[in-house]
C-alpha cells in the first residue's frame, strides 16, 4: 500500500482538493485498494476552529464531478513522517514548514506535487488568488505526473 499525504498551509483549499482528485484518479484506474490518501495543514488555526473545506474547493470538485466527502482541517504531526510514504506539498513554504514540524527529510519523502511534472513550481493558494480553476488544473497535472512517476518506477508493483 502506498500512503500519500497532501499538505498545504490550512488544509481547506489545495491539499483537500489534491486528496480527492488523487483518490478519484486511482479509483478510476482500479487502484483504490493500493493507496491510502489523506491531507493535512502546516498551521493549526483551522484545526482548532474545526474548519471544513473551503466552499471554492467544494464547488470546483462538484463542477469537475470529483467525488468528495466531509473534510475537516488537521495539522501535520511528527508521527505522519514515519507513517506516510510520500508527503506532497503545494509550495516551497509548505516544505519548510513541514520540516520544522517533522524534522529533516532523511528518507526523501517530502516533495512539491508539481516537482513530478516537466514544469516544477508552486501551486498558488486560491485562498489568496481566488482562482480555484488554476489550482484545480495544477493539481490534476501534478497528480497525473505523480501517478506516472510511480508507474514508471514500478513502486510497490501496483501495476502487476
Amino acid at each position: 500500500m502506498i500512503k500519500v499525504l497532501f499538505v498545504c498551509l490550512g488544509n481547506i483549499c489545495r491539499s483537500p482538493m489534491a486528496q480527492f482528485v488523487f483518490k478519484y484518479m486511482v479509483e478510476e484506474r482500479g487502484l483504490a485498494d493500493k493507496f491510502e490518501i489523506e491531507s493535512a495543514a502546516t498551521e493549526s488555526y483551522n484545526e482548532i476552529c474545526h474548519a471544513g473545506m473551503h466552499h471554492g474547493t467544494r464547488e470546483m470538485l462538484k463542477a469537475m464531478h470529483v467525488p468528495f466527502e466531509e473534510h475537516y482541517s488537521r495539522r501535520i504531526r511528527p508521527v505522519d513522517y514515519a507513517y506516510y510514504d510520500y508527503i506532497l506539498a503545494m509550495d516551497e513554504h509548505n516544505i519548510e514548514d513541514i520540516q520544522s514540524i517533522v524534522g529533516i527529510d532523511v528518507d526523501n519523502k517530502i516533495h512539491r506535487l508539481l516537482d513530478f511534472t516537466e514544469q516544477p513550481r508552486n501551486i498558488k493558494d486560491p485562498w489568496y488568488t481566488g482562482n480555484f480553476d488554476e489550482t484545480y488544473w495544477d493539481i490534476v497535472t501534478g497528480c497525473e505526473a505523480f501517478l506516472k512517476w510511480l508507474k514508471v518506477g514500478n513502486y510497490l508493483k501496483i501495476w502487476d
